[in-house]
């Protein structure tokens, strides 16, 4: 039986995930109003990423939380998670993926989704930064989960001076494990396909700003759907040969789910507009691997109240123990 029960008159998908990516009054105010540190980690190769630390003494852990595609640490999911651990006595990290969250400025290389490397450094620095010993627990939303379980993956298979210090367990919410048929899934809804086409659009006309010598995008007009856009960004930007074989750069295959050896939890639901549920029906059975798939939920939705309290907050509480 589910555990998840959503507000009865808004417990559609895209109710669900709306209310779960709306920024209200209180959120910008407590996020802007919230004290913490800003972190900047420089990878072996130069690349910089930024994270937002928020301490509390004698904290029962770390929760490092991974944002969406064209989401950002300011993102209201992101907000809300960090008051709730807070509150529950977590010291709470806020990293930022390259070209989100206003940091198009720290590398002139463009964002895409198999930069898994960068993200694993900047997830083993701020962890090897912790002088105390305690837990730490990773939490990705949509592509952010994505990359939470590459990170979960290659925690698993690297030697023991290079894995994350105290990672006790690894959550991915709605995450994309086959972006291929998330990119068609999105570009098959209107709605979607505007947003997040509108705001990738937004992103890489920042970054030739930014970059004029680099990058010319006086063009983007012409792309009218997410696959389109990646298309002409994977040929002219990027090492891939083919959209197909970018893809795969960060497509989650049964081998690889086989090699996580770190306690991983996976919640997804059926009604997820943008992510095929039926794929997490296949992910192999583990020791190590918790697959929870409900009914409803939208995309990073889970809304239980009116106060937008999220089921996976219920779920990690539970897991950390």
């Amino acid at each position: 039986m589910s555990s998840f029960k959503p507000i009865p008159l808004f417990s559609g998908p895209m109710a669900q995930s709306f209310m779960a990516s709306f920024k209200s009054k209180a959120d910008k105010s407590y996020g802007k109003n919230l004290k913490g540190e800003w972190r900047s980690v420089k990878t072996k190769k130069g690349v910089n990423l930024l994270a937002r630390i928020h301490g509390v003494p004698s904290p029962k852990g770390i929760v490092i939380l991974v944002h969406g595609w064209e989401g950002s640490i300011h993102s209201s999911y992101i907000i809300r998670t960090t008051k709730h651990f807070l509150a529950k006595d977590y010291s709470v990290y806020r990293l930022n993926l390259r070209d989100h969250g206003d940091t198009h400025h720290l590398n002139e290389g463009i964002f895409n989704g198999s930069l898994l490397e960068e993200t694993y450094e900047a997830v083993l620095e701020l962890t090897r930064s912790v002088k105390a010993k305690i837990p730490v627990y990773l939490a990705g939303f949509s592509l952010g989960g994505n990359f939470v379980l590459r990170v979960a993956g290659k925690h698993s298979t690297e030697k023991a001076d290079q894995k994350i210090p105290g990672l006790k367990h690894c959550f991915a919410f709605s995450p994309a494990l086959d972006p291929k048929r998330a990119t068609i899934k999105m570009d098959e809804h209107p709605f979607l396909r505007k947003y997040f086409l509108n705001s990738w659009k937004s992103s890489l006309e920042k970054k030739g700003q930014l970059f004029p010598h680099l990058y010319s995008f006086h063009d983007l007009d012409r792309y009218e759907s997410v696959m389109d856009l990646t298309e002409k960004m994977v040929k002219e930007f990027s090492q891939f040969r083919s959209v197909d074989e970018y893809f795969l750069s960060y497509t989650l295959s049964d081998l690889f789910f086989k090699s996580i050896k770190v306690p991983t939890t996976i919640l997804t639901s059926m009604d997820d507009p943008v992510i095929p549920w039926k794929e997490f029906t296949e992910i192999p059975t583990s020791a190590y691997i918790d697959v929870v798939i409900e009914a409803k939920g939208g995309h990073c939705g889970f809304i239980e109240d009116w106060k937008r309290s999220s089921y996976y907050w219920r779920i990690m509480e539970k897991k950390m123990g």
